[in-house]
């Protein structure tokens, strides 16, 4: 088998606590032998931080500079006796110089859409979806494959060549049915940002569904530019930070059910996370959810929020564990392979 060397070019990488890092990391780490990967990332540029969202930096980058760094790549490699392929991960300043590129040198390439940035645009600063749409239909219109996070996402996005890329869940979370007491956990974890909805998370009230005695908690595990005033708006919410691996996995663990509340995700890994904890998932009927709640199965959808909670809380937890019991990031890695390769 030809080696193969995976030029992968994206806007996000570590230190940032991302999907998008999550999902290439795992991918990588899952790869055959015979294909690696070289990253072009924000580490490698000066950059600078948006002021109302500073956890992601903007890489400063030329076409000039991102043109010598892909000419060399290429150069590099081939002489080693690789198959070069090129990934386009994100649709940022490097993603947008790369595209710019590979263009003018007639080099096919593939992309990723993880996130639906129009609508988080109109979350964030309520700039019209048309008004932004246009950017990334151009963006991925001549990919070979635009690899998607779910089938819903893909359908939207038929008039790209769309696919979808699946995604896995790391060894730490695992099914353990821990001891459940009078308390109602609900939990979210992941960026805490003005997109992600949080607000209805807060904000639930489940009191018609649970015991007068229970004492219903609401926990935030995670950290971003709007922790501080979801802080001061409810001071009865429970914040834990950023929590990972082991820790990560009790979080899933000991809660009752885990809250996914927004509506701008193109999939959510910690959906996944969580069933694979055998804790079920209460989230609106959007994109993402809907490819991974089966009602009454491992969690439950539904255009009011409580109500969804409230079905979620009678789901079975071994069943929620077995409902992702096969999927893994090795699947992932294979697709990926495929993609790049056809």
């Amino acid at each position: 088998m030809a080696r193969t060397k995976v030029i992968l070019i994206t806007d996000a990488w570590e230190p940032q606590v991302s999907g998008v890092v999550t999902t290439y990391k795992n991918i990588i780490a899952n790869l055959p032998d015979w294909v690696t990967v070289d990253v072009i990332h924000p580490g490698l540029f000066n950059s600078f931080k948006f002021p109302f969202y500073k956890e992601i930096p903007v890489s400063l980058c030329s076409y000039r500079k991102m043109f010598k760094i892909i000419e060399e790549r290429d150069v590099h490699w081939h002489k080693l006796g690789y198959d070069t392929k090129y990934h386009i991960a994100t649709e940022g300043i490097l993603g947008f110089q790369a595209r710019r590129v590979l263009e003018k040198l007639g080099i096919k390439y593939t992309t990723s859409y993880h996130t639906k940035f129009p609508e988080f645009f109109n979350e964030m600063f309520g700039i019209p979806v048309s008004w932004t749409k246009w950017y990334f239909d151009w963006f991925h219109k001549n990919a070979k494959y635009v690899m998607c996070s779910s089938e819903s996402n893909a359908k939207e996005n038929s008039h790209w060549n769309s696919v979808v890329l699946g995604k896995g869940y790391d060894s730490h979370f695992r099914f353990n049915d821990t001891y459940r007491d009078n308390k109602v956990v609900l939990l979210y974890t992941g960026r805490v940002s003005k997109e992600k909805n949080l607000d209805a998370f807060c904000e639930l009230d489940v009191s018609g569904c649970v015991p007068p005695t229970a004492e219903v908690i609401k926990v935030i595990v995670g950290d971003g530019p709007y922790k501080k005033k979801l802080q001061k708006k409810y001071p009865n919410i429970k914040f834990f930070g950023y929590q990972f691996g082991e820790a990560l996995a009790q979080c899933y663990q000991s809660a009752d059910v885990f809250v996914f509340p927004s509506k701008v995700d193109t999939f959510g890994i910690v959906i996944l996370e969580s069933m694979a904890c055998g804790t079920p998932v209460a989230a609106y009927p959007v994109t993402g959810p809907i490819d991974q709640i089966q009602n009454g199965v491992n969690g439950y959808v539904d255009e009011d929020l409580s109500t969804a909670v409230c079905f979620a809380l009678n789901v079975d937890r071994g069943g929620t564990y077995l409902s992702v019991k096969h999927i893994n990031w090795k699947n992932s890695s294979d697709q990926f392979v495929h993609y790049i390769l056809s």
